[in-house]
């Protein structure tokens, strides 16, 4: 007889331990992005161009670490024992931050910047590894969905703690709070019993950032939904860019309400990564990338066109909806069709390449924006990433992979 298998995520003592540490720690940050972002920019006075040169460095601070250390932190993922790994990235972590508490200044504030993402860099692949060995790779997608819920409302949560805190008593404490989060998460390191390490004498695959891109590119679904959605990151991701602009120039709200329109979209991520942890299979989770990434831009289309900022919300909800449905199912895909052994390359490789892209988005939005205005900017990113959603959809079907018939659930495979 079989033996019974846990049909709840929660079942799992680890699970129950790294899923609420996981989400805390990311409340620490949006805590510690506001706190630097209001650091760097009262630190420039009333001089505007300083103000965003230094929010700039600040926000490639934050992005380019990951980025460069993808060749490395990876292979660190895939080479050692994953709580010592994760014990040590949290460690330095906790050591940046309370650098940031006590240290002022740009030039030190962008140094333990870089310093806390490098050790992000490395913690972020090791945790995304180590979840399949702790639920088995059937619970995947939903410990995805609902980890991402979790740190979406983490991060709301954290966003708006973080004003408070900095407006009570100044920008240390707020940090303070960011370094303590990743000291609980050093400790849940230490208290989770399942590991992840390399068997002995096993072979090892050389390569950090090769490796991972020759496994996501080996598999029939990923080599095709991996370059659909660094194309659609440089698509979507410009009109962050002209968004605020959108939002205070063309509608004419106030700060408060451009704040109400992110928590609009958080809200709706968070509910598209909840619906679809609970997808079953990756033929459903192949679609709900194309339906997540046009549902994106038709939702860029109508904020671009809209009249009424009624309308604005309804498209920031749907935008949001969309993002979670699209992480949520792209992350479960690739940490399940990937070998085992390379999962730390493979999401680093990811998460890496992904990032550069929303780099590059962010200079193309900005040069789109000053040539179009907020208005056509987003709907001609929105028309675009529908574009690249059918011309996926197209690839997709032609390979087998996505059909309106769910009798096809077999073709998609390992």
């Amino acid at each position: 007889m079989k033996q019974p298998l846990h049909s709840s995520l929660w079942s799992y003592r680890d699970a129950r331990l790294v899923l609420p540490a996981r989400a805390i720690s990311y409340a620490g940050d949006s805590i510690a992005l506001v706190a630097l972002m209001l650091r760097v920019s009262g630190d420039a006075g009333d001089d505007e161009r300083a103000a965003a040169a230094a929010i700039t460095a600040l926000l490639l601070a934050f992005a380019v670490p990951t980025v460069a250390m993808i060749p490395f932190a990876g292979r660190i993922v895939d080479s050692y024992d994953s709580r010592r790994v994760l014990v040590w990235s949290s460690l330095l972590q906790v050591a940046a931050g309370v650098g940031l508490a006590f240290c002022h200044g740009l030039a030190a504030t962008l140094a333990l910047v870089c310093v806390l993402q490098v050790g992000q860099a490395v913690a972020g692949p090791a945790w995304a590894a180590l979840i399949p060995r702790i639920v088995g790779d059937g619970l995947v997608g939903r410990a995805t969905g609902v980890s991402q819920a979790l740190i979406g409302v983490a991060t709301l949560a954290g966003s708006a703690v973080g004003g408070v805190l900095v407006g009570a008593s100044g920008d240390r404490i707020a940090l303070l709070v960011d370094a303590s989060t990743f000291l609980g998460l050093a400790v849940v390191a230490r208290l989770v019993k399942t590991r992840r390490a390399p068997a002995p004498g096993a072979p090892k695959e050389k390569g950090g950032l090769s490796a991972g891109l020759r496994s996501l590119f080996a598999d029939s679904i990923l080599q095709v939904l991996v370059p659909a959605l660094w194309v659609f990151i440089l698509v979507a991701e410009a009109v962050n860019v002209v968004e605020v602009r959108l939002v205070t120039k063309e509608f004419g709200l106030d700060p408060s309400g451009y704040g109400a329109i992110l928590a609009a979209q958080g809200a709706g991520a968070i509910a598209g990564a909840w619906c679809t942890g609970r997808l079953k299979s990756d033929l459903v989770r192949s679609r709900s990338v194309l339906v997540g990434t046009a549902l994106i831009g038709a939702a860029s289309v109508l904020m671009g066109l809209a009249g009424a900022v009624v309308l604005v919300v309804i498209g920031a909800v749907a935008s949001g909806f969309g993002g979670g449905m699209l992480n949520a199912a792209t992350s479960t895909l690739v940490v399940t069709r990937t070998e085992e052994s390379l999962r730390g390359r493979v999401v680093a490789a990811l998460s890496g390449t992904s990032r550069a892209c929303s780099l590059v988005a962010l200079l193309l939005g900005g040069l789109v924006g000053s040539l179009l205005g907020p208005r056509a900017t987003f709907v001609v990113a929105g028309g675009l990433a529908v574009l690249a959603a059918a011309v996926t959809g197209v690839l997709l079907t032609r390979r087998g992979v996505v059909r309106t018939k769910d009798s096809l659930v077999g073709v998609v495979s390992h």
